[in-house]
């Protein structure tokens, strides 16, 4: 995933038409009439790096900011909150670089009604927005993670926005107007319980009465999405008083520390700190720590992935190490503490003078604390570099022994996941390079990752092939198209070649001997397949069928969302307007007797409107009819690797589920569908893909509705898909039916896209049922209903019995509104 794709034309969901009484539908079934074969791998998903799906989710480091490359934050903002960026003060003057949309929040009272003023600068020719926010509640970290109206400025091009927040993006209205660039602009925002007036530079722009979603009192803050900026002068009004909320630094006590980690001081101890790029333990810097004098303890403690807290279980060990480094010879104490800094475990590492020295620790904590905390701390004056540390629970807490969270891997399984695939943007990192993912994970070398600039290979390619082989899952990953030829050769060797080849050899010596036997390999992520592209492809292509020529290749497309009537002359994204290319990768393909997919991205509803759930393949299969025409007699089918969608309720649930029941229609075209995202650290949304199949915290990994969805047709798999007639009021009903190889079980996946009930009357032609009742598994709800950590399972399927009181094949149902249910009946094929 890169960027969000043309959404869909189709939209599906007919809603909003009141309560009315169920409507009657039809559904024709004709069990002996095949459509297409499908296959057990239409239901995975698209592990990325999103929102630290690896770092703070599968991956089983506890620790966030290993090895203490991130700078020190800036000083806070007295009497203000930040909410993401580097906001500095000199003079009055607030600064702050271009972002995905940091925030910073005034701890001022709630303001519903009344008047913000502040002064803005945008400097230089530049895209993006900054300004002001108001009404603010509930702001986290994260692009769009605040409830709020948005008043912000852009030069390039020059005009005023308003728009509403709702842990979404709901643009209301952009005004164009003079805003001159290296100018201070004063902006105001007069509000009112119901709406809000906006000027600039003294004159009124833009009026808006919120009369579908006015938001409550809430706090003062600013806001930059894309671009530098500078403010000054920010007040409030309320009445005739005016109140300065000025801009000054708090200095911190522990500058120094690596952003990630904090310092820690007990009695009358005095230390301090410092980032040190002198020969780091690796990338450019190691956290030095200082005990000057006193008594007590001088440290640093971690938190992990946004410092929420780490889980420890009373009793049960961790294990760890740290990479140490003394000028002389010290003691470090390496220590699990609860969240109010009670020792839980420590253990004392001795660290000698000279070279750094990999010191390995287990902990086992005395009590249970769900929001605790790591530390390494010195309690004698004296002086110590760390490198990189890592903790992780025992055995008892990892999948199969892996570097992998058991709790989130076995909720996986438990979701029916037959296939992942590793990949999307973060493989688009100029420095994402799979030599560097392997050999021991405390020396792979941190580089700037696509999603977070400090980014750990401490799990990689490698580690996600060991995780799927454990698991039994199909692995698809993805691999940046500057990648040598020479070394995608050496990578298949590597993972498919035997133990006495150069780079098997290195396979066993980095732990497993037998090879992966890799099936699939993707060359890019939503690429612009052009001339460029087949330059590239082609070279990598042979090296890698000269190593195995059994593998796979998948190209890294993107979307192909408009008809397509002339495949030399439509509009494609990225940029592409023929498939000349494609069709010199499947001659190629052709002429070496080899397979080739293409990895189409698909939205299931338009991410600008979040209001407006959609769902549908719109072009994919006119994608797989050109490429038919362009090499006759060629390999090839087409997968979806991504799913997306813009959020992670029922309204994505529905979609999910009729974007699955549509491409298992289309024929033996799709033999593999991937939901992104996969995984999603609760309340972690930095950059809008707020679209997780299964939440986590420290804690605890709960499902949302896409990912019961998942669960439920992977459960209830049948390989033969057979033709059915739908008619229903408003097109309301979408209809996928499915039977076993041996005819004697039949099933209907009706997805009910309305808000009312839908009774249908249904005909099985060829099929006879010869149980009294059917299985029925059904999910329902509201659109926004979501699973939270409160309540983990507010939207699950259930599962009953139903007598269906077939007469001749006529049986009748009513499927709830907004419901995905899965019909099945027992019997034998009709004579």
């Amino acid at each position: 995933m890169r960027h969000p794709s043309v959404p869909l034309a189709i939209l599906l969901f007919l809603l909003g038409r009141g309560n009315l009484p169920a409507q009657e539908a039809m559904i024709q079934v004709r069990a002996n009439d095949l459509v297409a074969r499908t296959t057990r791998h239409m239901t995975g998903a698209c592990l990325e790096d999103v929102n630290h799906e690896v770092y703070g989710g599968i991956y089983s480091q506890m620790i966030f900011g290993e090895s203490f490359q991130e700078a020190a934050p800036t000083p806070p903002i007295k009497h203000f909150t930040l909410h993401g960026g580097s906001w500095a003060v000199r003079d009055g003057v607030l600064s702050v670089p271009a972002g995905e949309g940091p925030k910073l929040v005034s701890e001022h009272p709630p303001l519903g009604t009344g008047e913000v003023r502040v002064e803005v600068l945008l400097p230089g020719k530049a895209g993006g927005v900054a300004g002001l926010v108001v009404k603010v509640r509930e702001p986290r970290t994260g692009a769009d993670r605040f409830i709020g109206y948005e008043i912000s400025l852009s030069s390039e091009p020059a005009f005023v926005r308003l728009g509403r927040h709702r842990n979404n993006w709901e643009p209301i209205k952009d005004v164009p107007c003079a805003v001159p660039a290296d100018r201070w602009l004063p902006l105001v925002v007069r509000m009112e319980k119901t709406s809000l007036e906006i000027l600039l530079d003294g004159k009124k722009v833009l009026a808006h009465e919120d009369r579908d979603h006015p938001l409550d009192a809430g706090a003062v803050g600013l806001r930059t999405f894309g671009r530098e900026c500078r403010f000054r002068n920010l007040q409030v009004k309320t009445g005739e008083k005016v109140t300065d909320l000025p801009f000054e630094p708090e200095r911190r006590w522990d500058e120094g520390v690596s952003r990630m980690w904090r310092g820690l001081r007990r009695g009358s101890a005095a230390g301090r700190f410092a980032l040190e790029t002198r020969d780091p333990f690796v990338g450019r810097q190691s956290q030095r720590i200082v005990f000057e004098k006193g008594e007590g303890e001088v440290g640093v403690e971690n938190q992990g992935l946004n410092r929420w807290g780490m889980s420890f279980v009373k009793g049960k060990p961790y294990e760890g190490y740290a990479w140490l480094r003394a000028d002389k010879v010290c003691t470090v104490a390496a220590a699990l503490e609860g969240q109010d800094g009670k020792v839980l475990a420590e253990a004392k590492l001795a660290v000698p003078a000279g070279a750094w020295k990999r010191v390995d620790f287990t902990l086992t904590p005395g009590a249970t604390d769900r929001a605790g905390r790591f530390a390494l701390k010195l309690q004698a004056p004296g002086s110590v570099r760390v490198g990189h540390a890592f903790l992780q629970p025992g055995a008892w807490g990892r999948f199969k022994k892996l570097p992998v969270r058991k709790d989130v891997a076995e909720k996986l399984l438990a979701g029916g996941l037959t296939v992942l695939r590793y990949g999307g943007s973060m493989v688009n990192a100029p420095e994402y390079r799979w030599k560097k993912m392997i050999g021991p994970r405390d020396r792979r070398p941190p580089y700037r990752g696509w999603w977070y600039p400090h980014s750990s290979n401490g799990w990689g390619v490698v580690d996600f092939l060991a995780f799927c082989e454990a698991a039994d899952i199909l692995a698809i990953p993805a691999f940046h198209m500057d990648e040598t030829p020479a070394d995608m050769a050496d990578f298949i060797e590597y993972v498919n070649g035997p133990a006495d080849s150069p780079w098997g050899r290195k396979r066993a010596a980095d732990g497993h001997p037998k090879p992966y036997r890799l099936t699939h390999l993707e060359l890019g992520n939503e690429e612009a397949v052009d001339e460029e592209y087949w330059r590239r492809f082609k070279p990598m292509a042979e090296a890698i069928w000269a190593r195995d020529p059994s593998v796979v290749l998948v190209v890294g497309d993107f979307a192909y969302n408009a008809r397509i009537k002339d495949p030399f002359d439509f509009p494609g994204a990225p940029r592409i307007k023929s498939l000349a290319a494609h069709k010199k990768i499947l001659e190629l393909a052709k002429a070496r007797g080899r397979a080739v997919w293409f990895d189409v991205h698909v939205w299931n509803n338009d991410p600008r409107n979040p209001d407006e759930p959609g769902g549908g393949i719109l072009g994919l299969r006119d994608f797989g009819a050109a490429l038919k025409t362009l090499c006759p007699g060629s390999d090839f089918k087409v997968c979806v690797f991504e799913e997306n969608a813009g959020n992670h309720t029922l309204r994505r649930g529905l979609a999910h589920a009729h974007a699955v029941n549509e491409l298992e229609r289309s024929g033996d075209l799709v033999p593999i569908v991937c939901a992104a995202n996969c995984l999603q650290p609760d309340h972690q949304n930095d950059n809008g893909w707020d679209q997780g199949l299964l939440f986590l915290n420290p804690s605890r990994v709960w499902g949302q509705p896409s990912y019961y969805v998942t669960r439920m047709v992977a459960r209830h798999y049948l390989p033969r898909c057979v033709a059915a007639e739908v008619a229903s009021p408003g097109d309301a009903l979408d209809v996928t039916v499915k039977r076993s190889d041996d005819g004697k079980v039949l099933q209907l996946q009706v997805v009910n896209l309305d808000r009312r009930p839908v009774a249908t009357r249904i005909t099985l032609e060829g099929f006879a049922p010869s149980a009294p009742t059917a299985a029925v598994t059904e999910l329902a709800g509201k659109l926004e209903d979501e699973n939270t950590s409160e309540e983990p399972e507010r939207v699950v399927p259930r599962t009953r019995a139903w007598r269906h009181g077939s007469k001749g094949g006529r049986v009748k149902y009513t499927f709830p509104p907004l419901s995905f249910t899965i019909l099945r009946f027992k019997g034998a094929p009709a004579p």
